[in-house]
């Protein structure tokens, strides 16, 4: 018998996700993830074997503990939001960070070809400076930002670029629908990669999700604003927990 007085058990801290955008490794998160080990155990999920966002998520999904929080960022946030539908049970809670849920246009698929035609005939070097600087503040690309995102480039190398540059995004709102857990869409005021209405349009479909949005930030939050980052998850991860 278990007396009546007895303390309650002490509940196991919830393992946090964390999956990374297009070109970017572990190192995406180093500006927040002292604060993020400080709530609970951290998991860096690869999305760098696959060129289909199906099987990312699908390789993710036997690493994940039995319940967890998911963080994904820009193409990540396309596959958390693919595992939260497969899985729905193994997540708590959501996080979609600089990220949409259209599909890709055929430009942008275009565009994506010709970069990988290219690497037949120049050696990889890395992405180039202009798409570097469409991932940063418009009016501040800080230079040790854009050597960072050159740096994370050339450590997963060319085989990932061309994996990453060979994905077709399909647009997942309906996906977005069967999504039930609570779900925080954040969004970056001068993002040059996705767009504020973006953001809208998956918060319109979410049944359970919210948005906040972060002033003065290009699409590298994690980087230019960990600060404001942080506090945002704070609330819905920490001061809102169940």
């Amino acid at each position: 018998m278990i007396p009546e007085h007895a303390p309650a058990a002490a509940t196991a801290p919830v393992h946090t996700i964390l999956i990374p955008g297009f070109m970017c490794d572990h190192t995406l998160w180093q500006a927040i993830q002292p604060e993020l080990q400080q709530w609970g155990p951290l998991q860096f999920a690869s999305i760098t074997q696959d060129s289909d966002i199906g099987a990312m998520a699908e390789r993710i999904l036997p690493q994940l503990p039995a319940r967890c929080d998911l963080i994904g960022f820009s193409l990540g946030g396309y596959v958390a939001r693919r595992i939260a539908v497969l899985a729905p049970e193994r997540v708590r809670r959501l996080v979609l960070l600089n990220t949409s849920a259209r599909a890709s246009t055929a430009a942008e698929l275009a565009a994506n070809q010709q970069q990988i035609r290219m690497l037949q005939t120049f050696p990889f070097r890395g992405q180039t400076r202009n798409a570097m600087m469409r991932a940063l503040h418009p009016q501040r690309p800080d230079a040790a930002l854009l050597d960072h995102l050159q740096q994370m480039s050339l450590s997963l190398g060319a085989k990932v670029f061309i994996r990453q540059l060979s994905i077709v995004r399909a647009d997942g709102h309906d996906e977005l629908r069967r999504i039930t857990c609570p779900v925080l869409v954040i969004a970056s005021r001068d993002d040059q990669m996705r767009s504020l209405q973006e953001a809208d349009n998956m918060l319109a479909a979410l049944p359970n999700g919210r948005l906040r949005i972060i002033g003065d930030c290009g699409h590298m939050s994690p980087l230019e604003r960990p600060v404001q980052l942080l506090q945002l998850l704070q609330v819905f991860l920490q001061a809102e927990s169940a």
